[in-house]
């Protein structure tokens, strides 16, 4: 009987091999049949059914990739299946409800991955408290072994939510603790690099982006980072270099041009700034990010000084893509200043009703502070629901 579970275990485990690299080729098919061919061979196996389902996600049939994740999950150790699931619970908006409640129950269980998903979905909200609880919660030692990835991740974490809610000392104690104990990690370097700058401490800054980088060389953060520091420094040269050489590698990255765009904007070259973002509307694919891009050459012209083209842009695109969400919020900001509160309320009101999370923090900062294009109305009961802010003034929310 052992020979034959040895054989079972050893014809599974090469099947395991083919799938993956099959999966890892982007051949997603022919991964599935052997995954599906196996099981009908060997029989039920909680591996199998795992990449089964893993698979099927990325064949977009989501209903079967649920199923099967759900098959495997249902093992006494379910080996990351519960995990798997919940993402695709949550990230394909099948039942996101469901998925958050079995990352939350993972990471009560001490389940570091799911930690830091949910830190990672509440800093992308904006709900800093929340990331401080989970990145501070207990962790075992035999946990912190398993995942070191995770660990690194949640501290990183940590010091972004002190960060952004102005307790700097306290971040930059913490990320230089972190950085001593991981020396290897970037993000600690980036964002203990970010402190030393919002303290006006540049030589400091500047050795902390510069080992950022050197660390990982292929994350463009830091060297953002880097180009607006020579900027605030006066080294317009500098700051340009690194924006070019940053352009030159990752253009295609939406944060990378419009930080550049940015920069030409506000130093003299509008119109190059104009040109390089139209390029990139030529080739960008239908979508969110499109729409992001088109708004943004809005907000470019406004920076110019030209509102009425700016306004033209944004109502443009809001006729043609109703769900486009920047440029309602870059058309209500710009009609707040302008005194014309009801037109900017209304406007938010329809960001927050495509994406609430996302309006709350565009009209307040993470330290609590409403933005500065919205402080004329910041008093107007229909901006308080939005920014979601408790209706007096003072109270709690």
């Amino acid at each position: 009987m052992d020979d034959i579970v040895s054989v079972t275990a050893r014809g599974i485990d090469r099947t395991l091999r083919e799938g993956l690299a099959l999966f890892d080729e982007g051949r997603y098919e022919d991964a599935l049949k052997i995954f599906e061919g196996a099981l009908a061979h060997f029989g039920p196996n909680m591996d199998l059914y795992h990449w089964k389902g893993v698979t099927l996600r990325h064949l977009g049939r989501l209903r079967e990739a649920v199923e099967a994740l759900e098959q495997s999950a249902a093992a006494p150790k379910p080996a990351g299946s519960l995990y798997e699931l919940a993402a695709l619970l949550v990230e394909e908006g099948v039942d996101a409800e469901r998925g958050v409640g079995i990352l939350e129950e993972l990471s009560g269980q001490g389940d570091l991955p799911a930690r830091e998903y949910l830190a990672h979905r509440a800093y992308e909200e904006g709900n800093f408290p929340s990331v401080l609880e989970l990145t501070r919660a207990e962790r075992s030692p035999e946990m912190e072994t398993q995942w070191p990835d995770a660990v690194e991740c949640l501290e990183t974490l940590e010091g972004i939510a002190l960060t952004e809610t102005g307790r700097l000392e306290e971040a930059r104690f913490h990320l230089k603790r972190v950085a001593r104990k991981s020396p290897g990690c970037a993000s600690h370097m980036t964002n203990l690099g970010r402190i030393y700058q919002l303290e006006g401490r540049h030589p400091r800054a500047l050795k902390s982006y510069l080992r950022a980088v050197e660390l990982d060389p292929d994350d463009p953060v830091p060297q953002i980072n880097l180009a607006h520091l020579y900027d605030e420094m006066g080294r317009k040269d500098a700051a340009r270099n690194v924006f070019q050489t940053l352009y030159d590698e990752f253009g295609d990255d939406p944060s990378v041009l419009e930080e550049f765009a940015r920069f030409l904007s506000r130093n003299g070259d509008g119109p190059r700034a104009f040109r390089i973002v139209e390029q990139a509307l030529t080739t960008a694919a239908d979508g969110p990010e499109r729409d992001d891009l088109a708004a943004f050459l809005g907000w470019l012209a406004m920076d110019s000084g030209d509102h009425p083209r700016a306004i033209a842009m944004w109502e443009g695109l809001i006729t043609e893509r109703p769900e486009a969400f920047a440029a309602r919020h870059y058309l209500a900001g710009l009609m707040a200043e302008t005194g014309e509160a009801t037109r900017a309320l209304n406007l938010l009101e329809d960001a927050h009703r495509i994406d609430p999370a996302a309006a709350r923090n565009w009209c307040v900062r993470p330290d609590g502070q409403v933005e500065a294009c919205f402080r004329r109305i910041a008093l107007e009961p229909r901006f308080r629901v939005v920014a979601g802010l408790p209706a007096e003034p003072g109270a709690t929310p």
